[in-house]
């Protein structure tokens, strides 16, 4: 059987449709027509697979997304080819049996199991990295399946260090659309966008800047300073110092768990450890496996759990750690917190990359009918993350005796165990007379 997509790619993708790497980068400027070339790349795939029955997705941030921006593009070019449509659960089947899929990574965990032959994740910056190294890339291993990641930037993040990684790589294929060099947008109608449009947006918009600062970002100075000051790298944890950890809590939303270590004047985070849909259990198991001492857990944890009866505090006593319970606080001390503790975190990588990709991209929203940004950020993959760093910086803040994070139980003498409240100005010149305690790797 002979099959033929009705599909005349621009000038500027035919390079990434000819291209022979298994892994590619993709990054575009907007309305340059990625989702047009994604959709039919796959559609590519899906007829040159030689494998029985193949399988291929495309991946956007969210579920509604892929409906939206994708679904549409996929059963137009995909009409001369379709057996069955399933619009129910977004995939179609081609009449070679092949099967394309429209899916979201907010619920990656929903995709293990399944095998794929090719993937596109749009959007690459706004994916939770985890949800690809974890479950998206394993999906391929065993059909020896391509993938291919693409986006407009979002500052100097994961899809930032994918693209430099495929650039310097002569194995993988990397594309970057600049709107002033790909001709498909007019440079009048760009000339318009640039004066009606902020500078850094449009840089990023449109001449796909990884440079242009991220809008509202909420920690992007304090991030780009520990990179400056080299406390991004790998560390050794010291065996004199316990292993504590800080937890934000979800189920359908990511469990996050900050394994960290204190010295006299610095932080060391180890290891930010994410997962959902799993029961409280899973997350004791990972911190025995780190021997933990201290758990922190948010105020709100010892609130019962409806189906088994016991809160998260009473099923971590169960397990022998004693729960110290961070303070309640509003959000906006707990970021004034954050902030001036910041400055004293060390990170490990890699097992700290994708908690600092995403301290890097939390971010306030803009109100377009108000003008400014509002309040609260923005709830994505990013926030679970900073919530838990916020933990730490009210952990670390000059705390009041009595609203200490600590709970004490039966029999314990209340003076034993760590003291984590103290000054940030003694901290401060504490770290100018101690200046490196963590050796590197």
């Amino acid at each position: 059987m002979k099959l033929t997509l009705d599909y005349r790619p621009r000038e500027a993708f035919l390079p990434f449709h000819n291209r022979k790497a298994r892994f590619a980068v993709l990054v575009c400027h907007r309305r340059a027509g990625k989702t047009v070339a994604a959709v039919n790349d796959l559609l590519i795939g899906a007829l040159e697979c030689k494998l029985d029955r193949p399988q291929l997705a495309y991946i956007a941030p969210n579920y509604g997304q892929a409906k939206r921006v994708a679904w549409e593009y996929l059963k137009q070019f995909a009409a001369p080819l379709i057996e069955k449509i399933n619009e129910s659960e977004l995939h179609v089947t081609l009449k070679n049996k092949a099967r394309i899929f429209l899916l979201g990574a907010e619920k990656a965990d929903g995709l293990r199991g399944m095998y794929l032959d090719g993937a596109i994740l749009d959007e690459y910056a706004q994916i939770r990295p985890s949800a690809v190294s974890q479950v998206i890339l394993p999906s391929l291993s065993d059909r020896g399946g391509w993938i291919v990641y693409t986006g407009t930037p979002k500052g100097k993040n994961h899809f930032y260090n994918a693209y430099k990684k495929a650039e310097s790589d002569p194995t993988q294929f990397s594309l970057l659309l600049k709107a002033s060099i790909s001709g498909i947008l007019p440079q009048a109608e760009l000339d318009i966008f640039r004066a009606q449009m902020d500078a850094s947006d449009y840089e990023q918009e449109y001449e796909c800047s990884f440079t242009a600062s991220l809008k509202g970002a909420i920690y992007g100075m304090e991030m780009d300073r520990a990179e400056t000051e080299g406390r991004v790298k790998e560390y050794e944890l010291d065996p004199n110092l316990p292993v504590d950890v800080v937890c934000d809590l979800g189920f359908t939303d990511d469990t996050v768990l900050t394994f960290f270590q204190k010295s006299k004047s610095q932080v060391l985070i180890h290891e930010v450890y994410s997962n959902n849909e799993v029961e409280w259990d899973t997350y004791l198991d990972e911190m025995e496996s780190r021997d933990v001492r201290d758990v922190y857990l948010p105020h709100d944890a010892r609130a019962k759990n409806l189906q088994t009866g016991r809160s998260i505090v009473e099923q971590t006593l169960r397990r022998g750690y004693r729960p110290r319970l961070v303070p309640d606080h509003k959000l906006r001390d707990g970021i004034a917190a954050t902030r001036k503790l910041l400055p004293f975190i060390y990170w490990n990588l890699p097992l700290c990359s994708g908690g600092i990709e995403a301290m890097k991209s939390y971010r306030r929203e803009w109100d377009d009918k108000l003008g400014c940004y509002r309040d609260r950020p923005v709830h994505d993959w990013s926030s679970h993350v900073a919530d838990c760093i916020r933990y730490l910086g009210i952990i670390f803040s000059q705390l009041p005796e009595q609203t200490r994070p600590r709970i004490i139980l039966p029999g314990e003498d209340e003076r034993a165990g760590a003291n984590y409240a103290f000054n940030l100005e003694d901290l401060f010149n504490d770290r100018r007379t101690n200046p490196g305690l963590w050796r590197e790797q």
